[in-house]
């Protein structure tokens, strides 16, 4: 072999270690940074109680008017790098459903720029979503990105029939992909839940509080 040659494989070999390398170092800080219980040992119990989240978010479906047998609402923090994680499941859960089955909201901190959600509508075409922008003392969950689905009918109002996490683990993962259009099936068929869904950990970023 030549001295060419085996310098060219030294270089190639360096650059594989430094690859690796650097994949470990950012798969490292990515779980370091994102990967999080989604209602934490420091978090409030009380933000994740069914009459805590219906009470908050009651005055939302009332706002956008809703009168389609189910309505999601989508918590989104612009800032979370986990938005991309979950994707899959959210784009799933609402090509799942016709707008004429269930309505699409979504809820923002009140810090939301215009350019954001700009940004959001433009990444999410398919979606045609009411924002809503929530200050921190009208409403404190433990983590996003999540989701609530609740029931609504004329006589009896809205019912929470889910709320917590899209997925958990580093990748946001579901055992099954029917999971959220099997949920509604059972909600369009009669009353669901409350299902309570945040025992575990995953790509999750803190509410903001202020």
């Amino acid at each position: 072999m030549s001295q060419t040659h085996s310098s060219r494989h030294i270089i190639m070999g360096m650059v594989v270690v430094l690859w690796i390398s650097l994949t470990a170092i950012g798969l490292w800080w990515f779980q370091d940074n994102t990967v999080r219980p989604f209602l934490g040992p420091s978090d409030n119990p009380q933000q994740v109680q069914t009459r805590y989240l219906t009470d908050a978010l009651t005055p939302v479906l009332e706002q956008v008017a809703t009168s389609e047998p189910v309505a999601m609402i989508h918590f989104w923090n612009p800032d979370c790098l986990c938005n991309q994680v979950s994707r899959r499941h959210f784009q799933g859960l609402i090509n799942s459903q016709p707008a004429n089955v269930m309505k699409r909201i979504v809820v923002t901190p009140d810090s939301t720029t215009d350019a954001q959600i700009h940004d959001f509508k433009t990444l999410n075409p398919n979606m045609d979503a009411q924002v809503v922008r929530l200050s921190a003392d009208a409403l404190s969950i433990p983590a996003s990105p999540a989701v609530a689905l609740f029931q609504h009918t004329k006589d009896q109002g809205y019912r929470l029939s889910y709320f917590g996490a899209y997925g958990f683990g580093a990748l946001c993962t579901l055992s099954d992909d029917n999971f959220f259009p099997n949920m509604i099936e059972k909600m369009l068929a009669g009353r669901y839940g409350p299902f309570i869904n945040v025992a575990g950990s995953g790509c999750f970023c803190g509410w903001p509080s202020q």
